[in-house]
């Protein structure tokens, strides 16, 4: 793993049609530690450097979306208290039992359940990690986006690239 600079990200290359309504659909995820706290690392002469939360965060987020069919991370990025990605969810050609019409343009059920799943699974280690139970680690919600266009797509990427350059 390295780490560069003021982040931690992994470029991967992904799907580039956003539109297509069965096409997989790029989000831009954020989540933020309990009370903003610095719980994953910190900077070290202008460097970010893991400490064993970051690490585990690291590998909790990686492994969601391995064991996630239709999610599919791209490029991320850590912070001390912070973690945001990309995230291409696969949307499926037809609607899910007892689905609206005006439920398909919201956030898929698929998205939520991987961010809840990797928020469990991550506090525990964590709290397992630092000798506590039943600590808050993250914040109760998350900040995600639908990226609705390729260039938005690209911009995101390269700030990404930028925070580990």
């Amino acid at each position: 793993m390295s780490l560069r600079s003021n982040a931690h990200a992994i470029i991967a290359s992904r799907a580039t049609t956003l539109t297509h309504s069965t096409a997989p659909r790029a989000y831009l995820i954020e989540l933020s530690t309990f009370q903003q706290q610095p719980l994953l690392g910190g900077y070290e002469q202008g460097k970010l450097r893991l400490n064993d939360c970051g690490r585990i965060v690291v590998d909790e987020w990686v492994r969601s979306a391995t064991n996630r069919k239709g999610i599919v991370l791209d490029t991320w990025t850590i912070t001390p208290n912070r973690l945001q990605s990309i995230v291409f969810v696969q949307m499926s050609s037809l609607p899910e039992p007892g689905m609206t019409e005006s439920a398909l343009g919201h956030k898929p059920w698929l998205l939520s359940s991987c961010i809840a799943g990797f928020k469990a699974a991550a506090a525990k280690r964590i709290n397992l990690c630092l000798n506590q139970q039943g600590q808050s680690v993250w914040q109760r919600n998350y900040d995600e986006i639908l990226i609705t266009d390729q260039d938005r797509l690209n911009h995101l990427r390269d700030q990404f690239r930028g925070a580990a350059g």
